[in-house]
Order: structure tokens, then sequence, then C-alpha cells
């Protein structure tokens, strides 16, 4: 069957781009939360990773230095996942990006 478009101008073609670009959203938004972090370790040592793995009271092996790569399992506990990472992003040695939550803040024109 053939879809007739006439007169229907510009908004045929949102229609059928539409679906696809949900479809992709969707998926993008079902990713598996508690997979492993993995950016640059920087300078960081295992053994430095581990003194800060202990200082917030993690499981031994929570976070692990591997060829340069830093990979960040995350805790049950989200108190933990956060020390952790105010730890790592405190070393100022790895490719974290600011961590804690973040609002606009509406400027007073």
């Amino acid at each position: 069957m053939r879809h007739n478009y006439i007169g229907l101008g510009k908004h045929a073609m949102k229609s059928q781009f539409m679906c696809p670009l949900i479809a992709i959203l969707t998926l993008a938004g079902c990713a598996e939360p508690n997979t492993p972090i993995k950016i640059n370790a920087g300078d960081l040592t295992q053994v430095q990773v581990d003194a800060i793995v202990e200082h917030c009271g993690a499981a031994a092996g929570l976070v692990s230095v591997q060829d340069a790569l830093l990979t960040i399992n995350r805790s049950s506990e989200l108190a933990v996942t956060g020390c952790v990472l105010d730890a790592l992003y405190a070393t100022g040695e790895t490719s974290l990006t600011t961590v804690g939550n973040q609002r606009y803040e509406a400027s007073n024109r």
C-alpha cells in the first residue's frame, strides 16, 4: 500500500523520523545502570586507589587500575560509591567530570 503524502508537506517527513528516534532514545535510556565506569586513571596507582577504597569503607576490588584505565564498579551503598567518586575526583588525576548534584541557577535579571 502506498501512502499519499500530498498536502502533508514537511509533517509527513517528521513522522517518518520520529519513530526511529524514539526507539533509539528508549534503548539508550534502558542501558544497564550498574555497568562499571571506565575512565582515564591519569597517574593514579592501584595502591593509591586501594587506599581511597579502604578510606570510603568499600569492598576491596571496587576500583581497579589496569593499563592506565580506571574501572569503577558501583557499591550497593550509594554513599560508598559517592565517597569513592568524590575522592577520585579530588585527586585531579582522573578524567572524571565534576561529581554531585548540579542544578541550573537562573540569573536575577
